[in-house]
């Protein structure tokens, strides 16, 4: 009974570990990807960016997997 339980609800488990979001998509822009993992946050992240990006920047394809303490992002400086 337990194995049948997590067969059938582990990928939902899984699931509830990552999360993704679509924020920008902007074709014309130059886009780079930051990893931010581990003890590093989400504001750690912008902070990377606002040192990339003085003007600002877009993101776009936020990812974070919590399981691994991964967080990545792409990123678009503002022209």
């Amino acid at each position: 009974m337990t194995k049948v339980f997590l067969l059938l609800f582990m990928p939902v488990f899984m699931a509830g570990c990552a999360s993704q979001t679509q924020l920008a998509k902007l074709e014309s822009h130059e886009w780079t990807e930051l990893t931010c993992s581990g003890f590093l946050t989400w504001n750690d992240c912008r902070q990377q960016a606002r040192a990339i990006c003085p003007n600002g920047f877009y993101m776009a394809d936020q990812f974070e997997n919590y399981a691994v303490q991964r967080r990545v992002v792409s990123i678009a400086c503002k022209k």
